[in-house]
């Protein structure tokens, strides 16, 4: 869909800026992501929510979740069977983008977050174009492995 009139730069582009030398406004493609989630088995999820770090208004949250984690929850037993109550899924490791092009990024060791002003789907690896000018790239596939997986 890259083109003419401001259309995204290319298909691959979920974040970008409009208008000469990138100093128009920001613009999205979270439909994209999610194809893009879809395709490679990454549960993808939307939500609104304050991010105190981001910002203090609730912003709408669009992410690919990688890896889940159980959190809390009390093991009831009772006849001989054990069930677990109030025990609730939760993102362990995600990419999170909100609607104002704030990036978090959640590792198994590490979170960040980042000010794009592109962010481009090249295969399993995002690449990023701060708003500092900064260039980075991350290989997905390192959130969706475990990195002790293949201790034994």
């Amino acid at each position: 869909m890259g083109g003419v009139f401001g259309s995204k730069p290319s298909d691959a582009h979920v974040v970008w800026r409009s208008g000469r030398d990138d100093d128009g406004k920001k613009r999205f493609d979270f439909e994209y992501l999610e194809l893009w989630a879809a395709h490679f088995g990454v549960d993808y999820e939307e939500w609104e929510r304050v991010d105190h770090d981001r910002g203090d208004e609730p912003r709408k949250q669009y992410a690919c979740v990688f890896r889940w984690a159980e959190s809390g929850g009390q093991e009831v037993s009772l006849g001989g069977e054990t069930w677990t109550m109030g025990a609730a899924e939760r993102p362990r490791t995600f990419v999170e983008i909100d609607e104002a092009g704030i990036v978090r990024l959640k590792g198994w060791t590490s979170e960040t977050t980042v000010d794009v002003d592109e962010l481009v789907l090249d295969g399993t690896t995002l690449r990023l174009r701060t708003a500092d000018g900064d260039r980075k790239a991350l290989d997905v596939e390192k959130l969706a492995t475990r990195p002790d997986a293949n201790v034994t």
